[in-house]
């Protein structure tokens, strides 16, 4: 009996060891991945500010410890975060940047960077930025509810909620902060602002913060920015997505020439497998599928 349950005992030791063993390579690769996309994505946004604002790769320093990244298909990784830039030993500027970085091949599908207003080129947002100032829409970053965002010039901040319930809070350095303890890391992008908390972020848009009533659904109808041709890389290879103004749509597999019916309203695209999200990007349109929130797709405009 002792040597039966021995052999039982150390089969389920063995076989502990094997699940742990395969599991740690999966998640030494995931990190390989995000250190390689964000080497590659301050490389991007290094080579970005020279060629516009001038000085040299030393002129420029990133800020690790705020650094952030995020999965958008099994090829690509979102990264954001701050940096400063002193050309020729001047005071130094700080910025925030936000790139899309393939960790396959190392390709740089995407890069911007933003000025940290305040004097000194130190990281002083403590006064409201202007063009966080107003009113927005998005899904909170924190629990994933639709949500209306106010921001006022004094940096109060009100959320109110689909279902009626609201929460207040306040804009500092950086970071707007509810009175109940949720955090939300904010900087600015092309279509309106990013909130990031933990590993989600969300954009928000539209309202009178810098979106226009072109960003709004308009009652259910299409938006002009999501009416058009895009292309982009699914995780079944390139893809392309046609919106029409009237709310029909058509998704073509163009690795398997296969093509798919659907429909847009009220900011969403349905299909037969699955419902996604429709963001505003600068040169097209990020779909999110709503029930695996990590699985995005970046399409590019290529059509009216």
């Amino acid at each position: 009996m002792y040597n039966v349950w021995s052999r039982r005992t150390s089969l389920g030791a063995a076989v502990l060891l094997l699940l742990l063993s395969a599991a740690a390579p999966s998640q030494a690769q995931d990190e390989r991945q995000k250190r390689y996309a964000i080497e590659r994505a301050q490389i991007g946004v290094s080579g970005k500010i020279i060629q516009e604002r001038g000085g040299t790769w030393g002129d420029l320093s990133f800020e690790q410890a705020r650094t952030q990244t995020w999965r958008v298909s099994d090829r690509l990784t979102g990264v954001r975060g701050e940096g400063r830039h002193a050309p020729g030993g001047s005071n130094s500027r700080a910025f925030t940047y936000e790139a899309t970085v393939n960790h396959r091949n190392g390709n740089i599908e995407r890069v911007s960077y933003d000025w940290v207003r305040g004097g000194g080129g130190g990281r002083d947002e403590r006064r409201v930025p202007r063009w966080l100032v107003g009113s927005w829409q998005g899904r909170s970053p924190s629990n994933q509810r639709r949500v209306s965002v106010t921001v006022g010039n004094d940096g109060a901040v009100t959320a109110l909620y689909n279902n009626g319930s609201r929460e207040e809070g306040t804009y500092d350095n950086g970071r707007i902060r509810f009175h109940n303890s949720t955090e939300w890391d904010v900087s600015r992008v092309d279509e309106g602002f990013r909130a990031a908390a933990g590993t989600r972020s969300e954009v928000f848009r539209g309202g009178t913060g810098g979106g226009g009533n072109d960003d709004d659904d308009d009652g259910g109808r299409v938006p002009r920015w999501a009416r058009g041709t895009f292309r982009g890389t699914t995780d079944s290879g390139e893809s392309e997505l046609v919106i029409r103004a009237d709310g029909t749509a058509t998704a073509r597999s163009l690795t398997k020439n296969v093509s798919f019916q659907g429909t847009y309203s009220d900011g969403r695209l349905r299909f037969d497998w699955g419902t996604f999200e429709v963001e505003r990007i600068s040169d097209g349109i990020r779909t999110v599928q709503t029930n695996n929130r990590n699985n995005r797709t970046d399409y590019r405009r290529t059509g009216n």
